[in-house]
């Protein structure tokens, strides 16, 4: 592994295995908090190494990346409220949708790497680097998002509301 993107593909591969291991037989809350953390982890890793090195690159941020930054706010408010089989199926779908728009032919990564070229491989040992971040407990009061569809929604509204209007 060489670059950032090959680390953030790997990175997709274990993070899938630890969250299809959380309700393999039942709930398993451990893997869940590994994958939890992991996954607020590798979202801080693009959001704050990968898209702005590509928004410094071009001078503008990737059009694509604007859709993953709601799917990234829908996913993290998704991690807020206490797990359980339906709200990880939740979560499995929207991430498998989300991945493939970052991983697959002419996606977002090979956006990333088009643009960096061989910056990508410093990236990639920045991204390694990237400590954990800390994790809150559990929140299960009214405002929490149980649904992929309410998850994207509030977070699509944020979005709007901080877009400047042209």
């Amino acid at each position: 592994m060489s670059n950032i993107t090959e680390y953030l593909i790997e990175d997709h591969r274990r993070l899938h295995e630890l969250l299809n291991r959380s309700d393999a037989d039942g709930l398993d809350g451990e893997s869940f908090a590994a994958f939890r953390a992991g996954l607020l982890r590798h979202i801080g890793i693009e959001e704050k190494i990968l898209f702005p090195a590509v928004k410094r690159r071009l001078g503008a941020p990737l059009e694509a990346a604007i859709r993953l930054r709601v799917e990234h706010a829908a996913l993290t408010s998704l991690l807020v409220p206490s797990p359980d089989r339906p709200l990880i199926d939740e979560i499995r779908r929207l991430l498998e949708r989300h991945d493939a728009r970052e991983e697959g032919p002419g996606g977002v990564y090979d956006a990333c790497e088009a643009a960096l070229g061989e910056e990508t491989a410093a990236l990639y040992i920045r991204a390694r680097a990237q400590k954990a971040v800390p994790v809150s407990a559990y929140y299960d009061g009214p405002e929490a998002h149980r649904t992929a569809a309410g998850a994207l929604a509030s977070a699509e509204r944020i979005s709007a509301a901080r877009t400047p209007r042209k």
